[in-house]
């Protein structure tokens, strides 16, 4: 293989490396438990009421709005538990909230609760990153007479302590035909950038899990 073409590729597979590692430090949110009614035989579930328990109002309200914003954009159907009940503290009492699914139209109704904030130490072990010169370099302007370490620059990265921050949620759907829990799963997701970000990637576990166990189209 020409010098040149091997010098490309290399400097590719260095870029997708790079890319890996980045992915790994970023924000992940996963469903570490799930579990759905597998003996559940009604209809597909097409309209959700969203509810989310928080202490906070704003962080309720926040969290309904970008839940049903992601919900709406992926074509299916939901509605803000606040735009139909005026106060967190209603969340409790069932007739409010069967009163806000019959306004809303919903056949079911979907409770994200927060189960609280986790900070835990993680070591990241010591490394060696290998950086592309830029520039001409060599006879013919490629390194054509060097060899691969003479177009690299070694970069050492001592070992650090760092802290992951995990934000756990349980999310759990009932069917309002005889008010039955149909699917439940609980997620954690770490070192998020914004609360925004977490209903985002919930939103596509919860949907595409739920399309999986035939609760929803």
């Amino acid at each position: 293989m020409h010098l040149r073409k091997i010098n490309h590729l290399f400097s590719i597979i260095l870029f997708v490396i790079s890319l890996i590692g980045i992915s790994a430090c970023s924000s992940q949110t996963r469903l570490y438990e799930r579990w759905n009614d597998e003996q559940y035989s009604g209809p597909m579930l097409n309209k959700v009421l969203v509810i989310g328990i928080f202490k906070d109002d704003i962080q309720r309200r926040s969290f309904e709005s970008n839940f049903v914003k992601a919900v709406n954009a992926g074509n299916k159907q939901a509605v803000a538990g606040y735009t139909l009940i005026s106060t967190s503290e209603n969340y409790d009492s069932k007739e409010d909230i069967l009163a806000a699914v019959e306004k809303a139209g919903a056949d079911s109704v979907l409770i994200t609760s927060y189960e609280g904030l986790i900070e835990k130490q993680r070591k990241v072990p010591a490394r060696v990153d290998y950086i592309p010169r830029m520039g001409m370099y060599g006879r013919y302007g490629y390194g054509y007479r060097g060899y691969y370490g003479s177009r690299y620059d070694a970069v050492y990265r001592p070992a650090y302590t760092t802290t992951d921050t995990i934000v756990q949620l349980e999310t759990r759907v009932f069917s309002v035909a005889g008010e039955k829990l149909v699917w439940a799963g609980k997620s954690k997701s770490v070192n998020a950038s914004s609360g925004e970000k977490i209903v985002k990637e919930l939103v596509r576990l919860v949907v595409d899990d739920m399309r999986e166990s035939r609760l929803i189209k």
